[in-house]
């Protein structure tokens, strides 16, 4: 049977940035889905109206056991909302390195746009754009931004230069590819070059879970990975090649070829070790 979420999860990899730092490295993360920060943002949502309520409640009785005025229990109700729409985000994202409850259980933490660990500025400025975005318009804003932008990013994402990412994902069994017998003499002669980074890594996303999705996507996402890939390869496979063998020849061949240069590297290592090793002390 289909499973229209991994469809859409190799699609969007397809499609994401590579995130890179100032000093030009090349940051391995992936933003979280807008379904995964849905759901953290309504069970954070029903703690932060837990404790409102809870606050109203407990300062409109301490109100009424000490006879205060109005003042100060309209004090007390903005004192209990400042704490909830404010106070719970941003001391969730201090104390937990990004992290709220939501969060925790979705497996998500907001980061800096170059991974590193928000600010307080940045988690205040998300949490007071929050009570726009979210609360006062029943969270329409938000969820209109986070469907646009490519990395699902609200309007305090943008302003405070933050995205969530998906820290806790379903790891696959480590499966080594082989390369298809009528590949293989193709393969050994073919210029398989570097190929980029996003590139392979949607290519190892694809090819394990290609069983799993339906055969329409599944036929439009392998042909759009074999446009990206040809460029990076020489010659081109025969006629007639399925774009997903033709994936898979191409991912083994260039991981065969990149453990045979490490092991002639370690071997190389290890002889330039045993020379020093022979080498007289006194010399």
């Amino acid at each position: 049977m289909a499973t229209t979420g991994t469809a859409a999860a190799v699609a969007s990899s397809s499609d994401r940035d590579a995130l890179i730092t100032g000093d030009a490295v090349l940051l391995d993360l992936r933003t979280a889905s807008f379904a995964t920060r849905l759901v953290s943002a309504v069970i954070d949502g029903i703690l932060q109206l837990a404790l409102l309520v809870g606050g109203i409640v407990a300062m409109a009785w301490l109100a009424a056991r000490a006879d205060l005025d109005d003042g100060y229990l309209a004090a007390g109700i903005l004192l209990a909302s400042v704490a909830a729409y404010v106070g719970y985000p941003v001391l969730c994202e201090l104390l937990l390195r990004g992290r709220s409850v939501g969060r925790l259980v979705m497996g998500t933490r907001v980061v800096r746009e170059d991974g590193g660990p928000v600010h307080v500025r940045q988690s205040v400025l998300r949490a007071v754009m929050a009570m726009f975005e979210i609360w006062s318009t029943s969270g329409a804003v938000a969820l209109t931004c986070a469907v646009i932008d490519r990395r699902s990013r609200r309007i305090g994402d943008l302003l405070a230069g933050t995205m969530v990412i998906q820290e806790r994902m379903r790891t696959l069994p480590a499966q080594r590819m082989e390369v298809p017998v009528s590949l293989r003499e193709w393969a050994l002669a073919a210029d398989v070059g570097r190929l980029p980074l996003p590139l392979m890594q949607d290519i190892r996303a694809f090819l394990p879970r290609a069983g799993e999705i339906n055969a329409e996507s599944r036929h439009q996402l392998s042909r759009d990975l074999l446009h990206r890939t040809l460029p990076h390869v020489a010659p081109a496979p025969p006629p007639g090649t399925p774009p997903e063998e033709f994936l898979a020849a191409v991912l083994a061949e260039r991981s065969r070829r990149d453990e045979m240069r490490l092991r002639r590297a370690q071997e190389r290592q290890e002889e330039l070790s045993a020379e020093v090793r022979a080498v007289p002390f006194s010399v």
